[in-house]
């Protein structure tokens, strides 16, 4: 049975191989181990990989705790911590970086931006290169 949870959800294990997911609804969940859980509240998370988030192998259990709110307060601070990390920022940003260090690059700026002595420029479609550059050979 595949269902679609949360990053994080708040479990109960009742019994050996049992447990009740957020739901309410009464689950059998395995382990890596293949040892039951003691009973208790988890918090069970996933991979970012997996789609069909089941209490199998790929689930991480974090527990036991004797409390629902020690649960929660758990749950809360995974979630604020993978909101932290996956909003900073990173430290080259290689989609936004323009690599204007090769020779090339800087021929062809170095044209665009010195025109010929004598050369007309007109205005065109407004793309990023707005000018063209005509050369006009006069005597």
């Amino acid at each position: 049975m595949d269902a679609d949870y949360d990053i994080f959800e708040i479990v109960v294990v009742i019994h050996d191989f049992w447990l009740v997911d957020a739901e309410s609804y009464q689950r059998e969940y395995c382990t890596n181990q293949a040892q039951p859980l003691a009973r208790g509240y988890y918090v069970v998370n996933w991979p970012d990989s997996i789609q069909s988030r089941q209490f199998n192998e790929q689930a991480i259990f974090h527990g036991p705790f004797t409390l629902r709110k020690e649960a929660q307060a758990i749950c809360d601070s995974l979630h604020q911590e993978r909101d932290r990390i996956l909003t900073m920022p990173s430290e080259k940003s290689f989609v936004c970086t323009r690599n204007s260090s090769r020779p090339a690059n800087k021929k062809f700026a170095s044209q665009r931006q010195s025109p010929v002595k004598g050369a007309k420029s007109k205005p065109v479609d407004g793309g990023w290169n707005s000018r063209i550059i005509e050369s006009t050979l006069t005597d």
